[in-house]
């Protein structure tokens, strides 16, 4: 394990302004445990981290006289477990440093950790990111998991999942939307699922954003940080045009209903044509026709039908055309409308 402290830094003034959280470490700090890899991306690895308190620093003025009995107040860390996101190429500083900005901002909303997991700051010793530890894993780890069942069971799992991740998921996109933000990179593997037990011993399982580092503000230069994975990006981020390429919240509305797709396909909808061609599946995504696509596989084909309804949900967002491509607020309020169960 490595102790954060162990960097030698003294701590920084006071150096946050509103539009960036720091990470204090003066009170709570954290034990990196370098053996509990949760993931790596281009930019970097996210480790699982152990809080540590931090005792009061008494003087002589602090120390009551007898019989006086000690006082002190110790600070409880926010969660039982911390995920820190770290560096993993020398040039990922000011991407971290515009993601930590994006949560900023969205942090500052009290109903912000119903929908992204919770930001605690940026650790400026080493320029990591500092979120709660969720330990239910992420959208595409739950499609693996089910991908060993049988197709009965697996499709009782999703008829009992589906519902609640899509509201979670679709809700969360309204709130992001409504903060300005474009997310830029909405895929099952930027989203955790947070199982928590709640009264009467009920298990719930809460679907929440992370990965803001292609993020941007609606209307700013997304040039030098906004990407995308292939496979959930909208037909028209393939265009040659920067000005039709450029993620938008329209774009975003398309990566999260393929991101649903996905969990009831079990993979890309692209995956029986295209394989690992690349050139076809640009071809494809250019066309626009995801739920035909998927379609051509027959195991699929049967899996879609037999949950129809869920298809029909994820159709509104996957309409070629931008313009007719709902807004993250109407689909909600559409979900309002239907009983998905």
């Amino acid at each position: 394990m490595t102790t954060a402290e162990e960097t030698g830094s003294p701590p920084p003034q006071s150096t946050a302004s509103p539009e960036l959280l720091s990470f204090d470490f003066t009170k709570i700090d954290y034990e990196l445990d370098r053996a509990r890899t949760i993931g790596t991306g281009l930019w970097s690895t996210v480790y699982y981290a152990q809080p540590t308190v931090k005792s009061p620093q008494r003087t002589r003025h602090d120390v009551p006289s007898p019989p006086a009995t000690p006082q002190s107040k110790v600070d409880l860390p926010p969660c039982g477990l911390f995920a820190v996101k770290t560096a993993s190429r020398p040039d990922a500083k000011p991407i971290f440093r515009q993601e930590a900005k994006t949560l900023t901002k969205l942090q500052q909303s009290e109903a912000a950790d119903n929908f992204i997991v919770p930001f605690h700051g940026l650790d400026e010793r080493v320029d990591s990111l500092i979120f709660e530890g969720v330990l239910g894993g992420s959208l595409e780890s739950l499609v693996r998991r089910v991908s060993v069942m049988t197709e009965l069971e697996r499709h009782l799992q999703l008829r009992s999942q589906f519902p609640k991740i899509a509201n979670d998921l679709i809700s969360g996109l309204e709130f992001i939307h409504g903060a300005g933000i474009v997310h830029a990179d909405i895929k099952p593997a930027n989203i955790l699922l947070d199982v928590s037990h709640h009264d009467q011993d009920l298990l719930i399982v809460r679907a929440r954003y992370i990965d803001f580092s292609a993020s941007f503000a609606a209307g700013e230069d997304s040039t030098s940080n906004a990407g995308g994975t292939w496979d959930y990006m909208a037909p028209e981020q393939l265009s040659i045009q920067k000005d039709i390429s450029t993620p938008t919240f329209a774009s975003d509305v398309w990566s999260l209903g393929i991101s649903l797709l996905f969990l009831i396909v079990g993979d890309s909808p692209y995956r029986a044509t295209c394989g690992d061609n690349l050139f076809r599946l640009r071809d494809s995504i250019k066309r626009g026709d995801p739920l035909g696509f998927a379609r051509r596989d027959p195991v699929v084909k049967k899996r879609m039908a037999a949950a129809q309804d869920f298809v029909d949900c994820c159709r509104l967002a996957l309409q070629k055309d931008r313009e007719r491509r709902l807004s993250a607020g109407a689909w909600m309020r559409w979900l309002g409308t239907e009983e998905l169960v």
